[in-house]
């Protein structure tokens, strides 16, 4: 028998995908959604009195996950999803500079009312709260929390003793961690090899690591040659951009050419772009701002 409650939690997970997709951001989003048996095992193995219709409510019948491929994407894909939904608090682990280990970063949300009133769980069941969770992870720990979760979190009594295996998973987990850093280096150095080389649309790609896969327009290009333009567009600040479509709700596919676009009409202001930019961008941008 379906679970219809995996039909409710697929409205959250398509309306997260749609939002970090209008910014472009490279990601992958898992959901999951609990069934009454498990839920009644959780309070059972939580103990009589641990939740109650008046204090404490499981908060998680509604699970997302949303793996970023880049570590500072992270505060991006929050600050979009806080924008979506009515935040309620966050759990997130203080970084210890001594120890590698599974850090949460982990979100409750509000569930919007159409879901609240289509739950069959919550009709029956008072001791669940109309909340989902948010899972923030970067795609290289995305595996390694399942790992650590599953085989060493839930079953704390295996690894008694074997101090010196925790420490080396803990070491698997540390080197993870530096490679995420590590390629997102990689690719700001890529970025200054072809602006250097005065490759204009390579630059941008990995410049801003969004989903933009396709060529400057030679209008575009012939612009950029020109001055300092392309200078101005290398050292804009991704993050200060990125939060510009998102907080002004620019609903323009993401591809270079827009991207530069956008770029010129909030930030660099050159009026020879501004010329050539197609009447429907041109069009919502000026919407927005009225």
């Amino acid at each position: 028998m379906k679970n219809y409650e995996e039909v409710l939690v697929k409205i959250l997970h398509r309306n997260i995908e749609q939002e970090l997709n209008r910014l472009g951001l490279l990601f992958r989003v898992f959901s999951r959604a609990k069934t009454s048996l498990s839920i009644d095992e959780k309070i059972k193995l939580k103990g009589e009195g641990h939740y109650s219709q008046a204090g404490k409510k499981i908060q998680d019948l509604y699970g997302i996950r949303i793996a970023l491929y880049f570590p500072d994407d992270l505060k991006i894909a929050q600050k979009a999803i806080a924008k979506l939904y009515t935040f309620i608090s966050q759990e997130v682990d203080v970084t210890n500079i001594t120890q590698f280990e599974a850090t949460r970063c982990n979100f409750i949300f509000k569930l919007p009312q159409e879901i609240v009133n289509d739950s069959q769980v919550l009709r029956s069941n008072k001791l669940v709260d109309e909340t989902f969770e948010v899972q923030f992870r970067t795609i290289l720990s995305e595996g390694w929390h399942e790992v650590e979760h599953d085989l060493r979190y839930k079953c704390k009594s295996d690894w008694n003793n074997h101090n010196d295996l925790s420490r080396a998973l803990n070491g698997i987990f540390a080197s993870l961690e530096t490679s995420e850093w590590g390629m997102m280096r990689l690719f700001e150095d890529l970025a200054y090899r072809h602006y250097k080389s005065r490759e204009w649309a390579p630059m941008l790609r990995n410049k801003f690591r969004l989903r933009t896969g396709n060529e400057l327009t030679q209008a575009l290009e012939d612009i950029i040659n020109k001055d300092d333009i392309g200078k101005k567009l290398y050292r804009l600040n991704r993050v200060k951009l990125i939060l510009k479509i998102l907080n002004g709700n620019i609903n323009i596919p993401i591809n270079i050419n827009s991207l530069v676009y956008i770029a010129n009409y909030y930030f660099i202001k050159d009026s020879r772009i501004s010329d050539i930019m197609p009447y429907p961008i041109k069009r919502i941008l000026d919407e927005l701002e009225i």
